[in-house]
């Protein structure tokens, strides 16, 4: 289920509903759930029947494989359980594919409660087309196969006009950008930062220039680029 990346008047009926009605919730950072729920209670009193505090269980990257098994088992005996990220949506670059492919498998129901996304966020306030797009999630670490992958990205253009999305952390931004100016020049771009918190902003100008509007960029961070479909002759 989805959590307000930022601005909690994001949160949904639904979801305030889910998150102080079931067993357990399994979250990335127990801590950061748990002040997030305490926001809320605080927040929107008259909208969650409180009944108890859920049990809090870490799920992420490094124990997903183990703890997914171990959730499934918990669905089987009839305990509730809800999955969320940090902020946004589950799976979406965060973890959660293996506790739905596992509960599918075990013909257990998934109820998808959905809300904000980064990604949709920063792709509907660009300014770019939306009719074609392909989200990237996060790049490679490695920066030959980040090229690699943008060389890729390239060739698609000949078949496809396509605005291409992908999240940087703010450390690596400047890397990654020369690396997209290196396969591609001095393109126009959009950097989205701080969505839906109070700095937020929308940055449109070329990769030059955004090297040297954030020297020392904050906040996580969503690139957006157009690459125009080029029909060979």
């Amino acid at each position: 289920m989805s959590t307000p990346i930022g601005n909690l008047e994001d949160i949904t009926i639904r979801a305030l509903k889910t998150l102080f009605s079931v067993d357990v919730i399994a979250c990335e950072d127990t801590r950061m759930t748990g002040q997030l729920l305490e926001l809320l209670k605080k927040k929107y009193p008259t909208l969650i029947s409180y009944r108890k505090r859920p049990t809090f269980v870490s799920y992420h990257d490094n124990n997903e494989e183990t703890v997914a098994c171990e959730l499934v088992e918990k669905l089987e005996q009839g305990v509730s359980v809800a999955l969320v990220s940090d902020a946004g949506t589950p799976l979406i670059s965060d973890p959660g594919y293996r506790i739905v492919t596992q509960a599918q498998k075990k013909n257990i129901p998934i109820v998808v409660v959905p809300g904000v996304s980064a990604f949709l966020t920063a792709l509907t306030g660009s300014g770019l087309p939306t009719n074609t797009f392909t989200f990237l999630g996060y790049l490679p670490e490695k920066q030959g196969k980040r090229i690699t992958l943008l060389k890729h990205l390239g060739e698609s253009k000949k078949h496809i006009s396509l605005t291409y999305i992908c999240y940087v952390a703010p450390h690596k931004l400047l890397q990654t950008l020369e690396d997209i100016e290196s396969v591609f020049g001095n393109i126009s771009i959009v950097l989205c930062r701080e969505l839906t918190k109070l700095h937020e902003e929308y940055w449109r100008g070329t990769i030059k220039e955004a090297l040297v509007h954030f020297p020392n960029p904050q906040g996580e961070i969503v690139i957006l680029f157009r690459l125009l479909n080029t029909p060979q002759a």
